[in-house]
């Protein structure tokens, strides 16, 4: 697994419409695949290349949820997702999910995928 760090930019309006969003949501910019992501503009997003799949993290520490997306970057194709607040963070992974390195969060996320 090793990070990479593709440019990661806001909706146009026509990509908003696209999506049926009501505001412009982030895009990610892979080799020839524009991803939508399910993430805010106060998020942190980390996203790992692990074989034929990218790991998208997206954290935020002060409302206190992770969502972790696998998309085949091959055809862009969601693989899995998992989404979990923190009480379900401090039950299911840790109680310091806060403090974790973003590659031991995404082993533990991944097995919800």
């Amino acid at each position: 697994m090793k990070r990479i760090f593709p440019p990661i930019r806001k909706m146009t309006p026509e990509e908003t419409g696209s999506h049926n969003l009501q505001n412009p949501g982030l895009i990610l910019e892979y080799i020839n695949l524009m991803i939508p992501l399910s993430a805010g503009y106060s998020d942190t997003i980390q996203i790992y290349r692990n074989g034929n799949s990218l790991l998208i993290l997206i954290t935020n520490n002060q409302i206190g949820y992770v969502g972790l997306d696998e998309v085949d970057c091959l055809d862009g194709d969601i693989i899995g997702t998992v989404f979990l607040e923190e009480y379900q963070l401090k039950e299911s992974v840790s109680r310091n999910w806060h403090l974790m390195k973003p590659e031991t969060l995404i082993k533990r996320l991944s097995a919800y995928l």
